[in-house]
C-alpha cells in the first residue's frame, strides 16, 4: 500500500433557523451543520442570506456549494471569519455578483457527465499538473498563455486544457483552484473545448478524509461551515460531485495523461481505460480501511496504481521498481496504444523527455511559478509555455 490513512477532521455545530421574514437581509446566527450523509432539504424560495459570528479579521474563503434533498443549493462562504449563507431554490440560477470573477456570471449546477476516456487530438492542448492550491499563479498562467482572457473567462476556443492530477492540497486557495476548473469546463464545452480534469492521489486522499498534506486553514473553515475537512468536497457539494465523475486516465490523441504513471502490473496485456477509471471512480471519498475488494484498493491506493506509482524514475525504484528499460517503455506504450504518457506526482527540476521521448514528465513544484512549465500541443508539434506566455522547445 502507498500511505497510511489518517482520519479526518470533524465538526458539529447548532443548526441555523432562517425564517422567511430574514429573506434578503443578513442575521446573526449559529453555525449550521450539513450533514453529508443526509443532507436537510430547504424551503424552494428565492435566494436567502445569514451571516455567523464571531469576526475574525482578515480570514476568508470562496463559496463553497452543499446539494439539498429538494434539488435547491446552499451557499456558504467566509468574509472575516464570519459565515455567510445563500440557498438557491431547484432550477435557480446560482448568481453571485461578488464572487463572478471566481464563478462567472452564473455557476453551472448540471450533474457532471463522465467524460470519455480516448479522445482525438485537438488543433491545440496545454497541459499542467501538481497545482496543489496556488490559484493565483495558476490564473496568471491561464491568461499569459491565452487559455483564458482578462476576466478569466475561456478563451482558448477548441482547445484542450487538461490537468494532470493533485489540484487540491498543500496551498491555501483549493476551493478556487477546484472552482475555476469546474466552472472553465462548461465554457470550454460551450466553445466547441473541452477541460480534462485527471484525478490524482491527493483529490483521493482529500475526498476520503486523509488531510496530512491539507493547508490548516481548511481544518478551521470545516469547523466553521460545520462539516468534515473531507466534507468540503464531499458527494453532496457541487465540486465534489463533479470530482467523483471525473477519470484517472485519458489519452487524447497519442498522448496519454495520467497522474502518477502506468505500472506493467496496471497495464498487463493491453490497457483498460474505462475498467480502470469505473474502478477508481468506485471508491472515491472511501477510506481505503473500509474497503474490502484488494483489487480496488490496490488500483487507488497501491505503490503500483495510477494514482501513486513512480516507477519511471531511478531514484524511486526500490520502493517502486523495478525501473523499466527502454525497450520495455516503449512496448508498455504499445499495450496503452499511446505515443507518449503524460506525468505529474513525481517532482523533476526541468520538464524533459524520457525513455527516448515517450514519457514527459511535467511536475515542477507550483510554488516556484517561474520554473513551471506546461506541455503544449499544437498542430501536432509539442513544446513548453511558461508563466509568462513564452514557448520553448521540448527536448
Amino acid at each position: 500500500m502507498g500511505l497510511v490513512f489518517l482520519a479526518g477532521c470533524g465538526a458539529s455545530a447548532e443548526t441555523t433557523s432562517v425564517t422567511a421574514a430574514e429573506v434578503g437581509r443578513e442575521v446573526i446566527a449559529k453555525p449550521a451543520p450539513i450533514d453529508t450523509a443526509a443532507p436537510t432539504a430547504t424551503a424552494p424560495s428565492v435566494a436567502k442570506s445569514a451571516v455567523v459570528a464571531p469576526a475574525i479579521p482578515g480570514f476568508d474563503e470562496a463559496p463553497h456549494f452543499f446539494l439539498q434533498e429538494d434539488g435547491g443549493v446552499i451557499a456558504r462562504w467566509i468574509t472575516d471569519g464570519r459565515v455567510k449563507l445563500r440557498t438557491f431554490a431547484e432550477g435557480e440560477a446560482i448568481v453571485m455578483p461578488e464572487f463572478a470573477s471566481l464563478i462567472g456570471d452564473s455557476l453551472p449546477t448540471n450533474v457532471a457527465k463522465t467524460p470519455a476516456c480516448k479522445w482525438d487530438m485537438p488543433a491545440r492542448l496545454i497541459a499542467l499538473s501538481d497545482v496543489e492550491g496556488q490559484y493565483d499563479s495558476l490564473l496568471t498562467f491561464l491568461k499569459n498563455n491565452g487559455v483564458v482572457d482578462e476576466d478569466g473567462r475561456w478563451a482558448y476556443g477548441k482547445g484542450h486544457l487538461v490537468g494532470v492530477g493533485d489540484m487540491v492540497d498543500r496551498g491555501s486557495q483549493v476551493t478556487e483552484v477546484l472552482l475555476l476548473f469546474y466552472r472553465l469546463s462548461f465554457e470550454a464545452s460551450a466553445a466547441g473545448g473541452h477541460v480534462h480534469f485527471i484525478i490524482g492521489n491527493h483529490e483521493a486522499m482529500m475526498m476520503a478524509g486523509d488531510i496530512r498534506y491539507t493547508a490548516p486553514k481548511y481544518n478551521r473553515i470545516a469547523e466553521l461551515l460545520g462539516v468534515s475537512c473531507e466534507g468540503l468536497i464531499g458527494a453532496d457539494t457541487l465540486i465534489g460531485r463533479w470530482l467523483r465523475s471525473c477519470n484517472c486516465i485519458e489519452r487524447i490523441g497519442g498522448y496519454l495523461f495520467v497522474h502518477a504513471g502506468l505500472s506493467p502490473q496496471t497495464v498487463r496485456e493491453s490497457l483498460d481505460y474505462e475498467g480502470i477509471n469505473d474502478s477508481v471512480r468506485s471508491v472515491l471519498g472511501v477510506p481505503p480501511n473500509k474497503l474490502t475488494d484488494a483489487a480496488k484498493i490496490e488500483l487507488s491506493w497501491g505503490r503500483y496504481g495510477p494514482l501513486w506509482y513512480r516507477g519511471y524514475f531511478p531514484k524511486h525504484h526500490l520502493s517502486f521498481g523495478p525501473t523499466p528499460t527502454v525497450d520495455q517503455f516503449q512496448a508498455l506504450l504499445v499495450r496503452c496504444q499511446a505515443k507518449h504518457i503524460v506525468v505529474g506526482h513525481t517532482k523533476v527540476p526541468k520538464v524533459a523527455t524520457m525513455y527516448a521521448g515517450g514519457l514527459i514528465p511535467i511536475d515542477i513544484p507550483w510554488t516556484s511559478p517561474t520554473e513551471v512549465r506546461a506541455l503544449v500541443v499544437q498542430k501536432g508539434e509539442a513544446g513548453l509555455a511558461d508563466i509568462r506566455g513564452e514557448r520553448s522547445v521540448l527536448q
